[in-house]
Formats: structure tokens, C-alpha cells, sequence
């Protein structure tokens, strides 16, 4: 990690992680840090605040080849893009997340509630006016990946927003989402399949082509969604009638399309909340912290109303019924 003027920096040439905080800073400092650091440096943006305003900015940004992502918060005040920042004309795709906001750009304005996306261009001049401290996720991709999964994209730039309930864009908030807390981006091989499910989700939500939107669904939106699935299943473990019909219903979906979801990786919904559950218990049951916890009670905890069942299924699963695994691993200890 290297750190330069209160900016922290991991990773490598493929894939940077660069943090700042106003509040790494001295308080008569934060000022200057917010226009010269994070507006100038990392934002490319001069920044006008807002009458009575406090400085105050953090964020995350996220680069790699086709893809970057800016989040964090920012206070109240008019981020004005001017041309003297203008060095390429990747699409962006920003969004506010608790407050409402408005842009400014190849003349036209458009105000924005909480939560609706829009699709700007960072190759003309514009502003961001942000009445007060926001939330926010901006994406940035190269034109060239876009293009083409678009049929006119030159039409989309500040014309219109995407609605905050677009199914597209709460796929693909949902889906960086989890690709972070996965760390799937430290890993060249899944960060380049993510980087093009993310494209796809992109396309579907600004209006993707009919041949790209085929290609997209069967792609970008297939993934993202087992992925979500998976984990909304890995989050109800612990409850005894999870079933089909609860991950579709938060999901939106037929109960058969979770079906075909699973299917396609070689397993059914019922076989694959077995196997999840059986690997936590097993987890548990090698964990020093969770010793002194029955074995009944790590069944009932992780979803299984049976214990006789619990047992056979485990010790299909591994070999040795639970019992035997715990005295086996305060053996090894």
C-alpha cells in the first residue's frame, strides 16, 4: 500500500484501490483537501460548495481495464466538469442514494430523485449540483465496450434517467455489491468475467440492443442474479422452510426460473441448501469459539428441524457423523 497526500492506494497496474477521507485531515485542511484532492485529483472536477456547507468527502475508487467506480459521500455543492479535465470519453453512470441531485450537460437539464441513475459523458463538459451530504456510486466504461451493446448511446447522455426500481440497475447495484465483498476484482481471471457481466447489466439498464440484450440476459444477468440468489441463500440458512418460493418472491421471479438458475450449475435448490448448510456445519463444528455448543444446537441454528437427518446427511457428506468430526478437531487443537 502506498499513501500520498492523505490518499491511500492498493493493488497493481490491473486493478487500483484508492481511498480518502476529508477526515484524515486536519479541520482547517479539509477544505483544501476536498477541492484540490478529491475534487481536482480524484474526481476530475472543480467543486463551487454550497452556502454554510462543512467540507466533507470519502471514497472509494475502483480502477481496471474496461471498468472503474467511484462510491462514498460528498457534501452539498456544484461539481462542474470543465475542459480542461476532459482527457477521454468514457460513460458514466452515476447515482445518488439519499438525496435527490441534478445534472447538466450538452445543454440540457435534468433533475434526478433519490436513487435514479443517469448516463453522462466524460468526454464533454458538465455539472453535478448536489443540494446536500449524498451517497452516491459512479461508473465509468470505456465508449468502445459500450457501443456496441447500445443502439444509440450519443441519444442517452443526460436525456433520461433510469428509474431508481429499474430491474437492470438493482441487478447491477446488487452485483458490485457482491463482487467487492468477494473480493472478486483481486483475481485476473473472475475480475475480467465480472468486468463483462457488468457491461451487460449497463446495457440492459440504458437500453441495450435486441441481439445485445439476448446476449446480456443469458450473460451479465444470469450471473448476477445466482449470485445474488446464492447469497440471499447463504443470509436464510438458518431458517427451516426456506424454500424455492422465497428466494423467487425477493427476487421477483418464478420459482421454475430459480430452478433453472441452480440447474445450470449441476444441482437442484433442495441439494444445494443441503450442501450449504452442511458446510457451515461443518465450519462450526471445527471452530474452538463454538466448542461448548451442542451439536442439536448447531443443527437447529443452521436450518435443520431433523437431527436424525442432520446426522445421515453429514455423514454422507463427509465420512463421520458430527460428533466424531468435533473430537477430531479437538484432537488436531
Amino acid at each position: 500500500m502506498s499513501t500520498s497526500s492523505g490518499v491511500a492506494t492498493v493493488g497493481n497496474s490491473d486493478c487500483k484501490v484508492v481511498r480518502f477521507s476529508t477526515a484524515d485531515y486536519a479541520p482547517r485542511e479539509r477544505a483544501d483537501a476536498w477541492r484540490e484532492i478529491y475534487g481536482r485529483t480524484l474526481q476530475k472536477m472543480d467543486i463551487e460548495p454550497l452556502p454554510a456547507e462543512q467540507p466533507h468527502a470519502e471514497a472509494t475508487l475502483l480502477r481496471m481495464p474496461g471498468f472503474a467506480m467511484m462510491a462514498g459521500r460528498r457534501s452539498a455543492a456544484i461539481y462542474r466538469r470543465s475542459p480542461q479535465f476532459i482527457d477521454h470519453d468514457d460513460v458514466s453512470i452515476t447515482w445518488a442514494r439519499s438525496s435527490c441531485y441534478q445534472t447538466h450537460q450538452l445543454g440540457r437539464t435534468l433533475d434526478l430523485v433519490r436513487g435514479e441513475a443517469i448516463v453522462l459523458t466524460a468526454g464533454e463538459a458538465g455539472q453535478l449540483r448536489v443540494p446536500r451530504l449524498d451517497d452516491y456510486v459512479n461508473l465509468l466504461v470505456p465508449r468502445c465496450c459500450l457501443s456496441p451493446l447500445i443502439a444509440d448511446l450519443d441519444d442517452a447522455y443526460g436525456r433520461r434517467p433510469i428509474p431508481a426500481d429499474s430491474p437492470a440497475l438493482q441487478l447491477l447495484s446488487r452485483y458490485l455489491g457482491i463482487l467487492q465483498g468477494a473480493g472478486t476484482f483481486a483475481v485476473p481471471e473472475l475480475r475480467r468475467q465480472a468486468v463483462a457481466h457488468i457491461h451487460d447489466l449497463i446495457a440492459l439498464a440504458i437500453g441495450a440492443t435486441r441481439d445485445a440484450a439476448e446476449v446480456a440476459k443469458s450473460r451479465g444477468a444470469r450471473a448476477a442474479r445466482l449470485r445474488a440468489m446464492k447469497q440471499d441463500i447463504a443470509t436464510l440458512l438458518d431458517q427451516p422452510d426456506l424454500s424455492v418460493a422465497t428466494i423467487a418472491a425477493r427476487h421477483r421471479i418464478k420459482p421454475r426460473w430459480v430452478q433453472r438458475l441452480l440447474e445450470s450449475e449441476g444441482t437442484t435448490f433442495t441439494e444445494y441448501v443441503l450442501a450449504q448448510r452442511l458446510v457451515r456445519a461443518h465450519r462450526l463444528l471445527t471452530d474452538p469459539l463454538h466448542a461448548k455448543q451442542k451439536v442439536s444446537t448447531i443443527a437447529l441454528d443452521i436450518g435443520f428441524g431433523d437431527l436424525s437427518y442432520f446426522n445421515r446427511a453429514f455423514r454422507r457428506r463427509y465420512g463421520m457423523t458430527p460428533s466424531e468430526l468435533r473430537a477430531a478437531a479437538r484432537y488436531a487443537n
